[in-house]
């Protein structure tokens, strides 16, 4: 993850709550800030709001999505739900000016890694205010984002659109970014497809055009136990996963001097490695079993299911072959763990150009970690990556972001709306 530099930096002060409450109890043991009002424009409140929702991966989002499908609705606003396999989680596609499909695509997830294990110097489903940072879980990560399309809906549906404004509120992107490829299929499905999408991840209002892509698998070394005085007769699983784990240490160092290079990113070719492993029960017994999980984070232009598929065959033919000489029963198998294919959008697009007019961004930037962008590019919409608030406040204990890149973000999303979707030429 590359990280990014903050510059804003509010000075520290009194932290005071933002959190008038209502009596909507929370699954967290409190009850959910007061919901602003119909009409409201306040991104602030919005965001205290929301954060009150405890919307951990682990979690149901139901709760806070029919509280925006009634913020819809107050709005005459309409809206649909795609749901996952078991019904406990939905996105949410709301469509602002002709239900078709085209336009402009606001898109923010509304899932929030958990906070357990961490050190919050006060509640992390509280939003409170310090000098000028809002301290709460999300609110970087990126409900910061969300707040300000939520906030955005009474001053949209005043503008006379000529193409629509769709947002898209979707779930599990801190785990598996399957709520996007639901949401994805929903819209193909009921011709509603937009054109061009804005990702709201924390960029610090910045434009980012690339990112790398990321397949994450898991090894599987089966071998064949017995008592380690007579090696022969078993299949050491853990002999086999080394050899796997040298073959990705020196395809680590290949990629990185023999490697596709893509300047922009830093480093600036796909990777590889392997973040952990484990296997054995004894010291005098041959291991059975063994694993490692690994991933590879590809740059645009490198295929990372091709990337495993040579590495498959070139220890099958090595590795594999003699485990399965010993025994039949043995030998190496992969498995996908999850995926998200790279974005790249050209600097020249008339995406990157209105985006970057509307931020008064004079360049913009490429990073290393995965977004939903690739997914929503892949599907079919010229996707581009810009939000408030850091990428290094992002599931931190005390995440915050800085009043000022709502304020921000808020001017963002109207003039996006105006430029793209009032004109009869434009990004969409």
């Amino acid at each position: 993850m590359t990280d990014i530099a903050h510059p804003d930096s509010p000075s520290h002060g009194d932290a005071t709550s933002l959190s008038v409450q209502s009596g909507v109890a929370q699954s967290h043991g409190h009850t959910a800030a007061a919901a602003p009002a119909p009409g409201s424009t306040d991104s602030v409140a919005m965001l205290a709001h929301i954060v009150s929702y405890d919307t951990t991966s682990d979690r149901s989002d139901l709760p806070l999505i029919d509280w925006i499908s009634g913020w819809m609705d107050a709005h005459g606003v309409s809206w649909s739900l795609s749901h996952d396999p078991s019904g406990e989680k939905a996105n949410l596609h709301a469509i602002i000016g002709p239900r078709e499909a085209g336009g402009l695509a606001f898109a923010g997830h509304v899932d929030t890694v958990p906070v357990t294990g961490q050190e919050w110097t006060g509640d992390p489903f509280v939003l409170r205010e310090q000098g000028g940072k809002l301290i709460g879980r999300g609110a970087a990560d990126m409900k910061g984002y969300v707040a300000c399309m939520l906030a955005a809906v009474p001053d949209l549906v005043r503008i006379k659109l000529e193409r629509p404004v769709h947002l898209l509120f979707t779930f599990d992107e801190e785990i598996s970014c399957d709520g996007a490829r639901v949401a994805m299929q929903d819209a193909l499905e009921n011709n509603l497809l937009p054109s061009v999408c804005v990702v709201g991840e924390p960029t610090l209002m910045t434009p980012v055009i690339a990112h790398k892509g990321r397949l994450a698998a898991r090894l599987v070394a089966r071998g064949k136990p017995g008592h380690s005085s007579r090696p022969a007769e078993g299949v050491n699983a853990l002999h086999a996963l080394g050899e796997a784990m040298a073959w990705v240490a020196a395809e680590a160092r290949r990629l990185a001097l023999e490697g596709r290079k893509v300047e922009g990113f830093e480093p600036p070719n796909s990777t590889i490695q392997i973040g952990f492993a484990q296997g054995g029960t004894a010291i005098n017994i041959i291991p059975e079993r063994a694993e490692a999980l690994l991933e590879w984070r590809n740059v645009p232009g490198d295929d990372s299911h091709a990337m495993m598929a040579r590495m498959e065959q070139e220890l099958e033919a090595t590795t594999g072959r003699w485990m399965r000489e010993a025994d039949p029963e043995c030998g190496l198998t992969f498995e996908v763990l999850n995926e998200l294919p790279p974005l790249a959008l050209a600097a020249d697009n008339p995406l990157t150009t209105a985006v970057k007019l509307a931020t008064g961004a004079n360049a913009e930037e490429f990073v290393s970690y995965g977004t939903e962008g690739g997914i929503y590019q892949q599907a079919g919409m010229t996707s581009i990556v810009c939000g408030p608030g850091s990428i290094e406040q992002a599931h931190r204990p005390d995440e915050w972001i800085a009043r000022t890149q709502l304020e921000r973000c808020d001017a963002f999303i109207r003039d996006m709306a105006q430029r793209v979707c009032t004109r009869s030429t434009g990004a969409a």
